[in-house]
């Protein structure tokens, strides 16, 4: 029932631990054209995989011209699986349902008999069977368990054998022919059964497995990991399956560590013309802020070498002769190191048009003699105001979001001095550049190494487009579907992108 699997795991990204009664971080929708594309890919695998299937032996007796005799229908093996009609319906009461109807089936089987009284008669050959009208219904619910991962199982599941022609060869095949009714009886409570029992396994052992492949937190680098968490089972309406999840970042130090957040409510789901949508709340980019002011990485040390050719400045005191008198006054003709330091959290504001970040940081600006001896001169507050983009690709078999952080300015202030008070209007070009080397650079080294998202192995987003809102940013996307070649181990605690 490769198709009920594929049909659940398209549906389902995991996490853990999870939280209740709170707003997603993250969340995702699959629409009708989604599972409408679920079901063209999967209907021809749950052909391919019904045609194979073996039906258990059939026994009994029987009246016939000779006599009453003991049958037996062996080796019953079913042969090419056709399914016409098939639909994927959701409802809030009962969950998923998948049905095929109309379906047809050939199958191979071979048959023997022999007479219960002397001189036990008997005789044996093939017989064709040719099943029509067949109708499959499953219904499948999803859930979390407490922990947050999800969980899939199978309900109920309706089969109907609407007709079935058993015509036997060989031997005595005249005889079974005479009441091959009521062998034809027998087996369509056998076929259906078997229909109905190897989907439900499918669904309980596969596709649950198949589940627990999906990373639950994703490491992103030796600082922080994401937490995918279901806060909540998903949800069910006619148009959408609807999922929500933790999307925050965690310290790996500390990864059940809350941030002091609080997620931003996402708007209702309206547009339902791609076949998924997938929301980036402001929540997760400020709980990235948080977890980076945490563990120290803005902290940064740029020298001398460090300064390009092309900078409209060098770190001399020199060069800064004429905007800070004081400074060369005390320490002539020295080279200079900037260290950078983060005091607080990014902050970053989605809008319907733009995203807007800053980050409030300290530039301690030392002399270095001669001698390699490094003293304080002074300390400038910079609040670096950035504006930024994103996309989405896909690289390395994973779907990334990526972004781009560009420079826009720099509010400054005198924090302490060891040289005097002194005028700091002339120091926006530096710290432009300053900006530009020691800030934007680190932000688009993380943006370009991209954001994992949840999504099933062997399924890639086609044509995302990415949305600006009010507090978060959606990509609308259509996917394709190619099966991957095995099941990768259990990576439902964590998964490295490092």
């Amino acid at each position: 029932m490769n198709t009920l699997v594929l049909t659940l795991l398209l549906c389902l990204a995991v996490g853990n631990p999870a939280v209740s009664g709170t707003e997603p971080g993250f969340r995702t929708a699959i629409t009708e054209k989604g599972f409408d594309y679920v079901r063209s890919v999967g209907i021809p695998m749950l052909e391919k995989q019904l045609s194979g299937m073996s039906i258990s032996d059939q026994k009994g007796k029987a009246s016939s011209p000779i006599g009453k005799i003991d049958y037996t229908v062996s080796s019953i093996k079913g042969g090419t699986m056709s399914i016409p009609k098939s639909s994927i319906t959701l409802a809030s009461s009962s969950g998923i349902t998948i049905s095929a109807s109309d379906a047809s089936l050939a199958v191979k089987a071979d048959w023997h008999y022999r007479m219960e009284s002397w001189p036990h008669v008997s005789d044996h050959g093939s017989c064709d069977i040719s099943v029509s009208s067949v109708s499959l219904t499953f219904n499948v619910v999803l859930g979390k368990d407490s922990s947050g991962h999800a969980t899939v199982s199978a309900g109920s599941c309706h089969a109907d054998i609407g007709h079935m022609d058993v015509k036997f060869h060989g031997g005595a095949s005249w005889l079974y022919n005479l009441f091959s009714g009521s062998i034809a009886s027998s087996l369509k409570g056998s076929l259906a059964s078997q229909a109905c029992s190897q989907g439900k396994d499918s669904i309980n052992k596969q596709a649950n497995k198949a589940v627990e492949t999906l990373p639950v937190t994703v490491n992103l680098d030796k600082s922080a990991l994401i937490n995918y968490a279901l806060i909540a089972s998903p949800a069910y309406t006619s148009s959408y399956l609807e999922t929500q999840h933790k999307g925050e970042f965690f310290l790996r130090a500390a990864p059940t560590a809350e941030a002091p957040l609080t997620p931003n409510a996402l708007p209702a789901i309206s547009k339902l013309d791609n076949m998924m949508y997938v929301w980036l709340t402001e929540y997760m980019a400020l709980t990235a802020g948080y977890v980076y002011f945490k563990s120290n990485t803005l902290h940064n040390l740029i020298t001398p070498k460090m300064v390009p050719g092309s900078s409209p400045f060098s770190l001399n005191t020199t060069a800064f002769k004429s905007m800070i008198p004081a400074l060369y006054s005390k320490y002539p003709n020295q080279a200079m190191t900037l260290f950078l330091n983060n005091t607080a959290p990014m902050t970053v504001k989605m809008t319907s048009g733009l995203i807007v970040g800053s980050i409030p940081a300290t530039v301690q600006v030392n002399a270095l003699s001669s001698a390699n001896v490094s003293t304080e001169a002074f300390v400038l507050q910079a609040d670096v105001h950035f504006n930024a983009t994103i996309g989405v690709k896909e690289a390395g078999g994973k779907t990334l979001v990526v972004g781009e952080a560009y420079y826009m300015y720099t509010d400054l202030a005198l924090h302490s001095s060891a040289i005097g008070n002194f005028s700091i209007a002339g120091l926006e070009e530096g710290m432009n550049a300053l900006a530009l080397i020691g800030i934007i650079p680190f932000l688009n080294k993380q943006a370009a190494a991209g954001l994992p998202l949840p999504v099933v192995d062997g399924v890639q987003f086609t044509s995302p487009v990415v949305q600006l809102g009010e507090g978060y940013i959606v990509v609308a996307t259509d996917f394709d579907y190619k099966p991957s070649l095995g099941v990768a181990s259990d990576r439902r605690e964590a998964h490295n992108v490092v």
